[in-house]
């Protein structure tokens, strides 16, 4: 039925073998200036929240100063009304610091909802323009954890952690210059351990980084695993697979949590080594503060103020350190994201290309070759000639070529070779969308989306009124079963169609199809997975549909051809033999072979059934 994809390394449940792994998450710079530069639309919020951090920063070094005063010059002197001033001061200076901590976080909410949702629209679109090639080699769940996952690791990341790693960076320097305008002999005494703290930290960041990368990626694997399994319950339901299916995703399920533990026990470490190395700081800071008091060289008031800086000193390096490992999983998702975006269509308009205008509908294959990959064709030497309203049957064996013929006119993908035109234009001069708008395709899988029967219909005709729609399903023999459904055309469909059946998913489609009102028509075993009282009403509907229209038909029944004004039947990459229904049967070729064993079978399946009675 179907041309042969190129071969994938592929186990079953394991949503395939995507090209994209996410081990591109290599050079954070050039991640973090692209990502930059996604945010120059929202500059000037940013310049607002740069103002507030700074403020709060400035606020947060302040109190500390305030709180030795307040001992050194009120507390030990015991001036009351003084300590109760600076003690409002004091007061002051912490709401205003927690306020001005609210404002940017609110801002920085709103930044990183407005930053993701406009990504995420990015995605979505070059998703939706990229050629089929792309979509056959990726896996659907990879591509939703990029849209989805990626892009909440980078809000989270914009929304919480960006504006604190940037707080406790100046917090860090402005502890620091401070502690040495302050005391330089305490300040020195943080410096006997900063080398120590600064060497954990980039240990740390360094080892969280492939640890975090590997769980972007086994985090996109999974979601392709639950994706396609969960896709696909009417097969593991059928061939009772639950078990190994449970199986399978426990072995994914297993990595992914190794990877996630891996990345959680490395960021966990950070705390009770931080806790550690602060409490020795302070016990040696004031046992030196102590001795310096005793020997009247500072105050008391100046210890505390240098207690509390050391607090503020370390609370900020270990948020560096873990904010870094969200940062890094927000970059291994921006480089996820990127490596979809930086991805070229195989298939794409020329410059100049001109919207195709409406056609008659004269279809030329003019030598076409066409592979899937390099050295594998699928189609050599391809010529055929569908003259206006003309109807042209494909058949031949599974794998020979027929779906990639009408692919190739729909121009999903681009000849290898040789050319295809349209009222003489080659498809390839023209805008892509504008062909396609001229095509109705009606497959023998049909996909319906969620929504209504009414808004299933309109998809071929967004503009279309209720009355069309209704019109069409008419002439489609689907207005009968759909006025009997519990809300008629307002009835909701289920995802991918379910819950109806194959035959009234197909008139759907007809539907659909008719209130296109395209001029050509490309129809995909479009009655191979029916009844037969179901076909004769899809035919019947086919048969108004194609009036008029020129129509490839590809078909697994060779009975329902038998009108068609052409027959080629594809076999070995090429068209074997052509001609009408008759003047095939009459060569005794491989067409004859073919019908007369499915006659044969169909003939014996009536036997037995006589038996049977």
């Amino acid at each position: 039925m179907t041309a042969q994809r190129p071969p994938q390394p592929m186990r079953l449940g394991f949503g395939g073998g995507g090209m994209m792994t996410g081990e591109s998450a290599s050079n954070t710079r050039a991640t973090l200036t692209r990502l930059m530069g996604y945010l120059r639309p929202h500059r000037a919020r940013l310049l607002i929240v740069a103002v507030f951090v700074m403020i709060s920063t400035y606020l947060r070094l302040y109190g500390p100063i305030l709180m030795g005063q307040a001992i050194d010059r009120f507390v030990a002197p015991g001036d009351a009304p003084g300590l109760a001033r600076i003690s409002l001061l004091l007061i002051g200076v912490y709401l205003a610091t927690g306020l001005t901590s609210g404002v940017q976080a609110l801002y920085m909410v709103e930044i990183g909802q407005n930053f993701v949702a406009e990504l995420r629209a990015r995605v979505f679109g070059h998703l939706q323009m990229l050629s089929m090639a792309f979509h056959d080699r990726n896996q659907v769940g990879d591509l939703m954890s990029r849209v989805t996952n990626d892009t909440d690791a980078i809000n989270r990341t914009l929304s919480d952690g960006l504006i604190e790693f940037i707080s406790n960076i100046l917090l860090l320097g402005g502890t620091l210059v401070a502690m040495f305008v302050l005391k330089w002999q305490l300040a020195l005494a943080m410096l006997v351990i900063l080398p120590l703290m600064v060497w954990i930290t980039g240990e740390v960041t360094r080892r969280s980084r492939a640890a975090f990368r590997d769980v972007q990626r086994n985090t996109g694997r999974l979601n392709a695993v639950m994706e396609e399994n969960i896709a696909g319950a009417r097969i593991v339901k059928a061939f009772a697979r639950e078990a190994d299916t449970f199986a399978q995703f426990q072995e994914v399920n297993a990595i992914n949590r190794a990877a996630g533990l891996k990345a959680d026990v490395i960021t966990a470490a950070l705390g009770p080594m931080f806790t550690t190395m602060m409490t020795i700081t302070i016990a040696v800071t004031a046992l030196l503060g102590g001795w310096l008091a005793l020997q009247g060289v500072l105050g008391v008031g100046v210890i505390a103020t240098f207690v509390i800086y050391i607090m503020n000193f370390f609370r900020p390096m270990r948020g560096i350190a873990m904010l870094y490992n969200q940062v890094q999983a927000a970059m291994a998702g921006a480089e996820r994201i990127f490596a979809v975006l930086d991805v070229t269509s195989t298939v794409q308009d020329r410059p100049g290309a001109q919207p195709l205008p409406p056609v008659a509908g004269d279809v030329k294959f003019e030598d076409v070759s066409f592979a899937y990959e390099e050295g594998k064709p699928v189609l050599e030497g391809v010529n055929l000639h569908a003259r206006s309203g003309a109807t042209v049957a494909l058949v031949g064996p599974t794998g020979a070529g027929k779906t990639t013929i009408i692919s190739l006119l729909s121009r999903f993908y681009d000849v290898t070779e040789g050319s295809i035109r349209v009222d003489g234009q080659d498809i390839r001069d023209v805008q892509q969308t504008s062909l396609r708008q001229q095509l109705g395709i009606v497959l023998q899988d049909t996909f319906l989306f969620s929504g209504s029967v009414m808004e299933n219909i309109r998809y071929g005709r967004l503009d279309a009124s209720d009355e069309d729609v209704i019109a069409a399903a008419t002439l489609a023999n689907a207005d009968g079963f759909i006025r009997l459904l519990p809300q008629g055309y307002a009835t909701p469909v289920s995802e991918k169609g379910h819950n109806f059946s194959q035959g009234q998913r197909q008139l759907i489609a007809i539907a659909r199809a008719i209130l296109a009102d395209p001029r050509i028509l490309i129809l995909d075993e479009a009655t191979s997975s029916v009844d037969t009282r179901t076909e004769v009403h899809i035919q019947e509907a086919l048969l108004r549909l194609l009036d008029g229209r020129t129509a490839f038909v590809i078909a697994h029944r060779l009975s329902t051809i038998r009108n068609a004004d052409e027959v080629l039947v594809v076999n070995d990459h090429r068209i074997i033999e052509r001609g009408s229904h008759e003047e095939l049967l009459a060569a005794r070729g491989f067409y004859y072979d073919l019908y007369m064993g499915q006659y044969l079978r169909v003939a014996a399946g009536a036997m037995g059934d006589r038996v049977m009675e």
